[in-house]
């Protein structure tokens, strides 16, 4: 079978699609995103690649990002993911690919599709039931924009405790010298600083690290407002990339985060794709009964074939 040619127009954003194998989860806590997060930031530096907007969801990436051409593009993808990858693997002890080989890209020629296609990327967390609107979901970075710290209290440094000061100090070295934090060190900091400043730290590395193009993602619409505004008048549409749908909602899979966590004092809670296929079943009943997930869900979330 004939491989369908990438299609790639000069000077035009791109919608980039990426599914991870099999369809299993893929962000369980706060580590994951942020890895994952500023290994991206350090990698658009790298390729000189300009990304408009990206959303997180629990199994998929969803970016609109902007190159020189499609080979820059195609190697910005690569590398960001097999970074990851190789970090993700070494802190559960699991080897293989995390997304699937080829990821989906469209380019979006003109305002109208180009809007239609940040509305739609915007709109992912609230069509699976994780916000009431686009910009209440942090991993989708909208309300970022305009503060540096939209989902955490506001303390002057004179009010910071010690570990969240050294946390800081931490993360704003290695910003500087161009590389991101690791597993081990994200896990230290958050082990040593209370709820509130676990927030603060997460608002705090976002901020740092923020690449986005904002300028050139509210160059389609008047405002940020407008912009919001849109987003929570249509969902949006994308028919140029062949996306998995799967119905149902995201926050089963919360649920179950909170459950191993609370319940089972497992932290991180990826720690779970360390274990082997029996203790993996063995969770299988306690997490159908206490959460109410089906057998698919749960087989997703396990890493269960």
């Amino acid at each position: 079978m004939k491989k369908r040619r990438r299609r790639f127009i000069e000077g035009e954003s791109n919608h980039i699609y990426q599914r991870t194998v099999y369809g299993v989860i893929l962000f369980y806590d706060k580590e994951d995103f942020l890895l994952f997060y500023m290994i991206v930031s350090v990698t658009v530096k790298k390729y000189n690649v300009r990304v408009l907007q990206m959303c997180l969801m629990i199994d998929h990436v969803h970016m609109l990002a902007e190159s020189e051409s499609l080979e820059v593009l195609a190697d910005f993808v690569r590398d960001y993911t097999s970074i990851f990858a190789k970090e993700y693997n070494l802190s559960v002890g699991r080897s293989g690919r995390l997304f699937a080989k080829s990821f989906g890209s469209a380019p979006k020629k003109g305002e109208k599709k180009t809007r239609s296609t940040i509305v739609y990327i915007g709109n992912n967390p609230v069509e699976k039931r994780l916000c009431v609107h686009p910009e209440d979901y942090r991993w989708g970075f909208l309300r970022y924009i305009h503060t540096r710290n939209p989902f955490s209290v506001h303390l002057s440094v004179k009010q910071y405790s010690r570990p969240l000061s050294r946390a800081i100090k931490i993360v704003d070295a290695v910003s500087t010298a161009g590389g991101y934090l690791s597993y081990i060190q994200l896990c230290q900091m958050f082990a040593t600083l209370r709820d509130f400043e676990k927030e603060i730290l997460t608002d705090h590395i976002i901020s740092t690290y923020y690449f986005f193009d904002t300028d050139g993602l509210l160059s389609y619409y008047d405002s940020y407002e407008q912009m919001i505004l849109a987003m929570r008048s249509t969902t949006g549409a994308e028919y140029d990339i062949k996306e998995v749908r799967i119905t149902g909602n995201d926050l089963i899979y919360r649920e179950m985060c909170a459950y191993l966590q609370k319940e089972l004092c497992i932290s991180p809670i990826r720690r779970v794709l360390s274990y082997s296929t029996a203790r993996k079943r063995q969770l299988v009943p306690l997490l159908r009964t206490h959460t109410g997930a089906t057998l698919y869900e749960i087989s997703k979330f396990l890493h269960l074939k």
